[in-house]
Formats: structure tokens, sequence, C-alpha cells
């Protein structure tokens, strides 16, 4: 039973007991491979497992008003976000927890093991509009990542202007929701450029009860020393405020009590990167970086419906993560390259959350800090007849407790038919929460690792005249996932849960100025601790791009959402049935120096449910601009 699903259950029994389309990039003339997620290898040139890449062009022709919209469009992805804006997201890789992705933005991991998702990150703390680049890759990717690795890979790249110049840009909605934001960036003498941009956001009022304003603050220096080496600084602060109905409450149009749950929560990131070259052979890169996620949340009780219910609670968690890696990538004569390097990182989180009973106020916190020290290496070795290989290990030492993870891979080009054949398998690893480690209610601090093996194999084709076909097979095995045993009241190792399925994918180009693009992701998940909620089996979609002059586009997507098994207290389980949304949005180019777009959300005004009685964003246009000088 994931951490979250089981918190609810958790609570109650105290109180009981006390007596109370597109893939892999949109909308581009010539679809760029992403090959850096799964490798710290650079110039690699197949693929061995499924990747996405979505970059700066593509994110204007669609602008999506938030990230988990982007992110619901893409294959294999599924959200989860009761209560719209204001509520928490949470994003599932193939159907697997959205705790087994590790995050990264500017190269900062963000996951934060002190909530009581176990590790997750909410796709909410980001303002949409200031993505450069979002690469996700599938897969177990502990033997390049370390720990919470294990479904896959998301990295995100600010949007920063050239030096010299400046954007601003402004968006209204019909559910009274905005946002806004301006960057610039100034040279400061050759190389070298300062950036700085700020932007706000506010979720609107469509849905009863919620509420979302993000405040963002970033800053970067940049620059180069001689003609290959870099470096850069990056700064990142966000402020967040949200209410909405807790999440098993039933929502607006169920729940008992008209209490809100509100949260505001604080993110600082910095980091430092450089890299140079040391020989024709040799170059090596550094990255530091240190994080710290606050967040204050007050959830009112839910009173017993179908369900036992669940008392009052409060969350005061704080969570700070410093990490310094080092890179080395040797190229030798022949067809071998080799990465190697270390990775040190210092974890501490806490909470002073409290237990609210009615007739007594329990304590609920912990304090929990932990080290890691990691080695690693990467193997590439080009054979006869265009095949290749990759193989990659680690070791993390955490508190004298060590772990190996590996991955290997091959892919093999049939240059006669313009097609490719790869395989992947690969295992991974997530280090238990804070949460399920040190809550005093029921966590444990003798967890050991959850573990994953997974596997991939597919096949491209490029069938000429700007068409391109895909399938792949992938299967992950997840074990010792963390339970709530009732028994005991404390947690686990226990759980198993088995995902199959099959990728398949379709994009064309037909002419200079029409691109469509369809895929399909159809997945079987088990689970020896009872079905998985929140995340469905099955998703597919298209994608249409169409540029008829160089100052107009339209951008059409479509998503179909399988049936997903939902819970509350007033309910107890309800399958949400299948659902299609559409999106379109509309981008005139005014000028060099001005753009407008219109937009429209749900344009079916499709109906449906993330949680019992938390209805969906309907219907919505936004109309924007966007100022470059």
């Amino acid at each position: 039973m994931p951490e979250l699903a089981s918190t609810h259950a958790r609570l109650a029994l105290l109180a009981v007991a006390v007596g109370l389309v597109p893939w892999p990039a949109l909308g581009q003339d010539e679809i760029e491979e992403v090959v850096v997620l799964g490798t710290w290898l650079e110039d690699r040139p197949l693929r061995a497992e499924t990747q996405i890449t979505v970059e700066r062009a593509e994110l204007e022709a669609m602008m999506p008003a938030e990230p988990e919209q982007l992110l619901q469009r893409l294959p294999g992805v599924s959200v989860y976000r009761p209560g719209g804006p204001g509520g928490v997201s949470e994003i599932f890789l193939r159907g697997a927890e959205s705790n087994f992705t590790a995050v990264f933005v500017d190269g900062v991991r963000l996951n934060n093991p002190a909530n009581t998702r176990g590790g997750s990150f909410d796709f909410s703390t980001l303002a949409v509009n200031e993505i450069e680049r979002m690469d996700i890759g599938m897969g177990a990717m502990s033997a390049i990542y370390g720990s919470d690795a294990m479904a896959g890979v998301i990295r995100i790249e600010s949007a920063w202007p050239e030096a010299g110049s400046a954007t601003a840009y402004l968006e209204a909605g019909t559910a009274s929701d905005w946002r806004a934001g301006a960057a610039a960036a100034l040279g400061l003498g050759g190389t070298t450029s300062l950036g700085a941009r700020v932007s706000t956001v506010d979720g609107g009022d469509e849905i009863e009860g919620m509420r979302q304003e993000l405040d963002n603050l970033s800053a970067r220096l940049a620059g180069e020393i001689g003609d290959a080496d870099r470096w850069q600084l990056n700064l990142r602060r966000v402020e967040r405020s949200r209410s909405s109905f807790p999440e098993v409450s039933g929502g607006p149009e169920l729940a008992v009590l008209p209490d809100l749950e509100t949260a505001d929560g604080e993110e600082t990131s910095l980091s430092a990167t450089i890299d140079w070259t040391l020989s024709a052979r040799w170059q090596a890169e550094i990255i530091a970086s240190w994080a710290e996620l606050e967040d204050d949340i007050d959830t009112p009780p839910v009173p017993p419906g179908e369900l036992d219910g669940q008392p009052a609670y409060t969350s005061v968690s704080e969570y700070r993560r410093g990490q310094l890696l080092w890179i080395n990538r040797l190229a030798f004569d022949g067809p071998a390259d080799l990465a190697f390097g270390m990775d040190l990182v210092n974890e501490d989180g806490r909470d002073d959350g409290t237990v609210d009973l009615g007739f007594a106020v329990l304590p609920n916190s912990y304090r929990l800090e932990r080290n890691t020290a990691a080695a690693f290496l990467e193997w590439r070795h080009a054979w006869p007849l265009g095949l290749e290989s990759t193989l990659a290990g680690r070791l993390d030492n955490t508190e004298g407790e060590s772990r190996a993870s590996g991955k290997f891979g091959l892919a093999r080009p049939f240059q006669a038919v313009d097609g490719s054949l790869w395989a992947s398998i690969a295992d991974g690893f997530k280090l238990p929460s804070f949460f399920a480690l040190g809550n005093p209610l029921f966590g444990n601090p003798d967890l050991a690792p959850e573990k994953v093996t997974s596997f991939e194999a597919g096949y491209d084709q490029h069938l000429g005249d700007g068409i391109e076909a895909g399938i792949s097979l992938f299967a992950g095995e997840y074990e010792d996932l963390v339970d709530f045993d009732f028994e005991t009241f404390t947690n686990i190792n226990r759980g198993r849960v088995d995902i199959s399925g099959v990728f398949l994918y379709l994009r064309m180009q037909i002419g200079p100025s029409l691109q469509l693009g369809a895929d399909a992701t159809l997945s079987h998940i088990s689970s020896d601790s009872g079905p998985l909620r929140r995340r469905p089996e099955n998703t597919g979609g298209f994608h249409l791009t169409w540029r008829p002059t160089a100052a107009w586009s339209l951008d059409m997507a479509a998503r179909y959402v399988d049936e997903r098994l939902t819970t509350s207290i007033p309910t107890g389980d309800v399958v949400d049935g299948a659902y299609l949304i559409m999106d379109a949005t509309a981008r005139y180019q005014l000028s060099t120096t001005l753009a407008w777009w219109l937009a429209v959300d749900n344009a079916f005004d499709t109906d449906y449910r993330d949680a019992p009685g938390f209805p969906a964003p309907g219907l919505r246009a936004r109309l924007g601009a966007e100022l470059r000088f």
C-alpha cells in the first residue's frame, strides 16, 4: 500500500484505538532524440530506453496553463490533482508510485522525503511559462542517479533570454486565473552574463474551495573559460500558498464539513556547475547543489462515512539536501568510451506536526539525518554491424549500508530498412522516506530500501516521407514496498507491484506545415496489497501542429485516460470512468517582439474526477501576450 494511501487509515485507526502527441518531442520539423537521461556519456548515437523531450518551441506552440497540463499530454504519464491548482499534484510514470521518480530542476533534485507522500515532487510549484526544456526517461535509473530513480527521471531546465535582451508575459483566463512574469539578461563582458526572472501565478476560483498563489524569483550567472569550458550559478526561490478540501473528504460535492486544508510552502535551491576539458580525451564536470523545502499544512478532520473518519492533523516539515557530484568522461582510440565519478549527498529532514483527536493533541514530530557516498562507472562499446552496448554500475553507501545498482543496454541499427532495435535491463532502489522512518506514531527506523527490476525492448522504424513508428514492451517488478501493518501499527517492507505493457507511437510530417503524432500506452498493473488507486492502466492520444504561415500556428491535442480507482471517506472506493480531454492553442507572432495566443482548455467540457467529489476543471479560455525586447 502506498504511503499516502495508508496515511488516512493509520490516523483513523489511531483515533479509534484511543477512543475517537507528441513523442518524443512536440511540433519539430526534425524530432530530436533525447539521449542524456539514462547515461553520463555524451554523443550517444543510439538509445536503449524510452525517453521524451519537450523544448521551448513546442511549449510556445502549446502554451499550457500548468506543468500538469503539459505532463498530461505525454506518453506513459498520468496526472492526479484533486482540487485543481489548489490541490497537490502527483505524476505517475507508467503507473508506478509518484515518489519513484527522481525530479531535477536546473540540476537540483527536489524530491521531498519529509512529506506525507514519501518523497514525491509537487509539480504545482512550477511556473510552466518559465520552462526551457523538459526531459523524461522511463525505467530504473539508479545506476546513474542513485536512490528514487526507480520508475524514471524528469529533468527540467529554466528558460532564460539572451544576454542584452528581456521578455515579459501576461495571461488571463475565464476561471479568474492569471499568470505574469518578466526576465532579463545582461552581458557583463566577454562571455559572462547575469539573468534575473520573477513571476506570479493565481490559480483562480473555478472549483469551490480552491486557491493557489505562486511566486517565483530566479537568478543565473553564467560564463565560459576559454573556448570550451563553461560554468554556471543558479538561484531559485518559490513561495506557494494554497487551499482545497482535504483529499479524502469528498471535495466540494460530498464533504460533510466545509473546512479547508490550507498549506504554505517555500522552496530555495542553489546550484553551481563547472565543466572543463582536461585533455583531448578527458572532460570533467562538477555539480554542487543545495535545496531547502518547507511546508506548513493544516488538515481539518473528516467525519466517518463509508470509511473510518480522519482526525485533524498538521505537518510542519523542513527538508534540506546538499549534493556534490563529480563526473569524468574519457574517450579512447577505438570504439569505447568511459564515464566515472563520485556522488556525495547529505539530507536533513524534520516534521513538527500534531494529530488532534478532539480530546487530546498528540505530537507527530521527528528529525532525521543521513549521508550517502556513491561511486559510479559506465562503459560504452561499439561492436561490428553497428551494435552498441552500455554497461553502468553504481555503489551507494548510506550510513554504513551499501547498495549496488546496475544497467545494461543494447542497440542495433538496420540501415538497409532505416530501423533500429534496442533493449535494456536495470535495477533500482529507493531509500525509505523520512516520513516512513521517523513518524513517531507508525514510523519504522528498520525499514529497508524499496527496489525494482525493469526491462524494456523496442523497435523504431522510419517509413520515409517524414513518417516514423515504433513499439516497445516494458515490465517492472517492484518489491519490498513500504506498507502499513494493521496488527503491529507500523510500516513494514512487504508490498509488491508488477507493471507490464506495450507502448506504440506514430508521427508524421505532412508537407512543410503540418505535423501529426499519436501514441498509446497499454499496461497491466497488479499488486499483492490490493488494487492501486489514482492511476489508469491505459492512456493514449494524438497531437496536431499546423503552421500555415510563419506568423500563425495552431496546436491541438486530445488525450484518452482509462478508468481509475479512486477513494474518499464518504464513498469508499469508486471507479471513475474513462474520459477524453482536448486542448487547443492558436498563436500569432505579430512581430519579432510581440506574440499573442488564445488557448482553450478542456474544449468539450469533459466531466471527470481525480477523486470522489472533486470536479475537474471544465472549459476554460485563456488570452495571453509576450513581449520581447
